[in-house]
């Protein structure tokens, strides 16, 4: 294998993914580093709203069966208000939102971009040298390891290394939230082809949330970083056992994962010279936590940055970027 590329993203999921794709058509040598082995589990709601649907399709194609859960169509978010009042927010399209275990749709996507990936490989470090940008990398095959490129695209997620290297005050400066929620067998009389949402200030600092995939029952809570979840995770619960029937079975997942105030604040951060971020990582994120769309939307943008200025001189792709993402 190479060790030298134009571009080289870091992340394998949809910005990553859509990134990839933009460079590779146009004829760029791209390497996808991930530092989990695909296909991997990633926390979310797994919901492709129509934005999201739109661009997966032009760019990717449809998506397989495979990816799909059940129920396979999502019609929206229902918000309760209390036990008994709620309001529909349909989602756009002719049926409502394609519902997907995010480790297959993630896996489609990037199989689709081209580009070559090399999973199980953990972004360490990185130098700027000139024109030339090192990568100092530890692979699970063969242990550490350098990558040359001439730019490099972030796409790691709200957690992202590159943005911390790159601006160190930020990530001291932000907020974080932490988001948790357990997969259980199990039955609950909440209409399952509905994301359901619930503001009470008691149940969560942001809001808690249930879904179902699969034969799963999905619910969770989120929280400011720092504080315990436990309480809000045990007050949801009850209140899911009393009003809506929730029965548990057995406990199949339990996961978590930070998230930034940086989108709430306007606070993006898009990158420097020739590193731009992507997604999560530059800040990207909409109402409810939705990600999907931004992420494909973004990655797709830093792509046409970096190929309009490999044909440009004195032209840094974050000029570009900065003006396409506005």
């Amino acid at each position: 294998m190479r060790k030298e590329y134009d571009v080289v993203v870091v992340g394998a999921g949809p910005s990553g993914a859509a990134a990839a794709k933009g460079l590779t058509q146009n004829g760029l040598g791209v390497l996808v580093v991930e530092r989990k082995r695909l296909p991997r589990y990633k926390i979310c709601s797994g919901l492709i709203n129509e934005k999201s649907l739109k661009l997966t399709q032009k760019h990717f194609g449809q998506i397989p069966e495979e990816c799909y859960c059940r129920p396979k169509i999502i019609k929206g978010v229902r918000l309760w208000k209390d036990t008994e009042k709620y309001t529909n927010w349909p989602f756009g399209g002719k049926e409502g939102a394609p519902n997907v275990w995010r480790a297959q749709y993630d896996k489609f996507l990037i199989d689709r971009s081209g580009a070559e990936v090399r999973d199980g490989c953990l972004l360490k470090d990185f130098k700027v040298n000139g024109r030339e940008i090192i990568l100092y990398c530890q692979d699970e095959r063969e242990g550490d390891i350098e990558i040359h490129c001439k730019y490099l695209v972030g796409a790691e997620g709200s957690l992202s290394s590159i943005r911390a290297k790159l601006n160190p005050q930020l990530e001291k400066e932000c907020l974080w939230f932490l988001a948790y929620q357990n997969y259980y067998e199990g039955e609950c009389n909440l209409d399952p082809e509905w994301y359901h949402g619930f503001l009470d200030p008691g149940m969560g600092e942001i809001y808690a949330w249930f879904n179902v995939k699969d034969d799963f029952i999905v619910f969770g809570t989120s929280v400011k970083r720092g504080e315990k979840f436990g309480p809000y995770l045990k007050t949801y619960t009850e209140f899911l056992q009393e009003h809506f029937g929730l029965k548990l079975g057995r406990l199949v997942r339990k996961t978590s994962c930070l998230g930034t105030n940086l989108c709430a604040t306007g606070n993006f951060y898009l990158g420097s010279g020739n590193v731009l971020l992507v997604g999560e990582a530059a800040g990207f994120l909409n109402m409810f936590g939705e990600g999907i769309s931004s992420a494909l939307a973004t990655g797709l943008l830093a792509a046409q940055a970096i190929t309009e200025a490999v044909g440009a001189e004195n032209i840094q792709p974050l000029q570009i970027y900065t003006e396409l993402s506005k």
